[in-house]
């Protein structure tokens, strides 16, 4: 096809070569689940002043707030794009009190979800006679 041939796109055209907005959804719910993974590495510090003793307490722990917050995240987003299945519904049914227990069972059933309808693939370990 000739250069001269082509049809040169017109103002009015124009919007058939604008891009189009797109979520890259598996992109997406690996980030999800890769910050609920990372939700453990950041730290809250309390300290508190015992004047009766004459000492200063310091506890440390991980924020259980951000673990929770990024498996409802997780699961919102997963929802979007999956249906629940029996297995799901059953499994989310049995976890009683929404605690951080309640939330660490639903990430694993968000998983196992994910699992059923192929969505997670375990890699064989490598082995270096393939090398």
């Amino acid at each position: 096809m000739a250069q001269a041939s082509r049809q040169t796109p017109t103002f009015d055209s124009g919007h058939a070569y604008t891009p189009k907005f797109e979520l890259w959804m598996n992109g997406i719910v690996w980030q999800a689940i890769y910050n609920v993974i990372n939700s453990y590495n950041t730290v809250e510090m309390e300290s508190e002043n015992v004047p009766q003793a004459g000492i200063m307490r310091t506890v440390t722990h991980a924020p259980v707030d951000i673990f929770i917050g990024r498996v409802r995240v997780l699961e919102d987003t997963v929802m979007a794009i999956e249906k629940k299945d029996s297995l799901y519904a059953a499994e989310v049914s049995k976890l009683g009190k929404k605690d951080e227990d309640y939330y660490h069972s639903l990430f694993g059933a968000i998983l196992k979800l994910l699992h059923r309808n192929g969505h997670v693939r375990f890699k064989p370990p490598r082995d270096l006679a393939d090398d």
